[in-house]
């Protein structure tokens, strides 16, 4: 029985390796999508087509989650039931800060993107960051029906960013 138990879990240890081994290769490959497409690109077009890319996934989720609760026509309870009550937001922790009037604060304390940036060396300010941009945008627009834009106010690889949702 013992070696039984020894080969599961040298089995879960090589999947385990395996795929860590893919994730760097991922994390690596994303990386050098942004630079080549930010070096191949006119300034502001790789922007464009991560958060377009961003906005498209966005969008999935947000028609996901309103087949799940509906139309949630207030951006704040959308984005509360977008952080708390779905498992859609993977790779991300996030949190309302504060609103000013049509203007909501988030913090984001963990962004899968912020990974790979951190990993290549690049800052927030890659094309690259635009992808969770556009994916806010298009979820939080299709729970809501209503238009948004979302903006970065403060960025940092190694601490937390903010951003500010406006409704339109």
């Amino acid at each position: 029985m013992p070696d039984t138990k020894q080969m599961k879990v040298d089995s879960l240890e090589d999947e385990l390796k395996d795929s860590k081994a893919l994730n760097k290769a991922l994390t690596i490959l994303a990386g050098e999508v942004s630079c080549i497409m930010d070096d191949m690109t006119k300034p502001g077009e790789a922007e464009d087509f991560f958060a377009t890319m961003g906005e498209a996934s966005g969008r999935r989720l947000g028609k996901a989650a309103k087949k799940r609760f509906g139309t949630i026509e207030n951006v704040e309870e959308a984005l509360d039931t977008f952080i708390y009550q779905t498992d859609m937001w993977y790779g991300y922790e996030m949190e309302l800060d504060h609103i000013e009037g049509d203007t909501l604060y988030i913090n984001i304390f963990k962004c899968f993107i912020r990974d790979i940036l951190k990993d290549r060396k690049l800052t927030t300010e890659s094309p690259l960051c635009a992808i969770t941009r556009g994916y806010l945008e298009g979820a939080v627009e299709e729970l809501t029906g209503k238009n948004v834009s979302v903006k970065i106010v403060y960025g940092d690889v190694n601490g937390i960013c903010r951003e500010k949702i406006t409704i339109n």
